[in-house]
């Protein structure tokens, strides 16, 4: 067979690709996180190109949460590095060899990210080992474990593999993972659209690194890495802190309410303008009484407006046409303030 030879008839400019990503990174990656990666490696050098979150997402076809996510990947692996400005906000992508040194190009300012949660101190994780036919045998004549390898073969649609049976072994043996919580692995990776044993690997080592070892621990992490969780913290002008564990149980609350998480963030919002801080109990009440109003969108919150504003009006008209008729004829009728007339409602909740 003859060899390939890869040429080009136009002269054009050259990006150049590190042999160490190709041959260690690239093939473990999110095909989108490698295309996002090689465009960002188109810009470097390349003062002429703009360059921020909203247009790289717009010239990929892809969401800005979607490049937020590769930076954070690329970052986990050691190929980039995220610098931020004095108001947390996204400068600047150092791109780095495995050895730590690189380039830097500067962006436009960004939004602030969510990528950027301090890391848990480093932790010694118990050490891999090949476990043998036997040894698999013997993990499969616990009931428990041969029903647990039953499922994950029903959630993948297909038979386990020796290898994926190491994995799996490694969890509960080595991670202390329990049955629930392996469970739990599984079907969070898959509902994340890796439906593969490598990348739930990849989450269990993360979370044994951070000592998670229950599922409600994993949905407390979840949260904590997620856009919602980003979108509350900015609504509420938090980006200083984490939220603690109070805080924490309301947004998960909020984001079982099937709420969308624009209307979350309306009511935060509306914390903020009426409260001056951010009160996440009083964001709470305010999306119960919206819950109770059967509310599901923006739409539905400027429906709820408009019947309050013309249910004030009518009240108001109603005022005057009484004052008309008695001595006080120069009583005015109140002009409400809708802000305050919630604000009102929701402090006698």
């Amino acid at each position: 067979m003859a060899d390939i030879v890869l040429h080009t008839s136009s002269d054009t400019g050259v990006t150049c690709v590190s042999n160490a990503f190709i041959d260690e990174y690239m093939k473990d990656a999110n095909g989108e996180f490698v295309k996002i990666y090689l465009y960002l490696l188109r810009l470097l050098g390349h003062d002429e190109l703009d360059m921020d979150i909203g247009i790289l997402a717009e010239k990929l076809d892809h969401t800005e949460k979607d490049v937020r996510r590769a930076l954070a990947y690329w970052e986990k692996c050691g190929l980039v590095r995220l610098e931020y400005d004095s108001n947390n906000e996204l400068s600047g992508i150092c791109f780095q060899e495995p050895n730590g040194s690189g380039n830097t190009f500067t962006t436009l300012s960004e939004e602030e990210e969510d990528t950027k949660n301090s890391e848990a101190e480093s932790k010694t994780l118990p050490k891999r080992s090949e476990y043998s036919i036997s040894e698999m045998k013997k993990f499969k004549e616990n009931e428990d474990m041969e029903e647990m390898l039953f499922v994950i073969e029903k959630y993948l649609g297909h038979n386990l593999t020796v290898m994926d049976i190491n994995y799996i072994i490694y969890w509960t043996k080595e991670l202390s993972f329990s049955t629930d919580l392996v469970y739990y692995l599984v079907e969070y990776c898959i509902d994340k659209g890796h439906p593969n044993i490598k990348y739930m690997d990849k989450i269990a080592l993360d979370w044994a690194a951070h000592d998670i070892k229950s599922i409600e621990q994993a949905k407390e992490d979840t949260i904590q890495h997620s856009e919602a969780y980003y979108n509350i913290c900015k609504s509420f002008g938090i980006n200083n802190r984490s939220l603690i564990k109070s805080e924490l149980e309301y947004v998960m609350k909020w984001k079982k309410s099937g709420l969308t998480d624009e209307v979350i963030e309306e009511a935060c919002r509306r914390t903020i303008v009426n409260t001056n801080k951010p009160n996440f109990e009083y964001a709470d009440k305010i999306i119960d009484n919206w819950i109770s109003r059967n509310v599901k969108t923006l739409d539905d919150v400027k429906a709820i407006d408009e019947e309050y504003k013309s249910k004030f009006r009518t009240n108001a008209r109603k005022v005057k046409n009484v004052s008309s008729k008695n001595r006080f004829d120069n009583f005015e009728a109140r002009n409400y303030d809708f802000n305050d007339l919630e604000k009102k409602l929701i402090s006698k909740g």
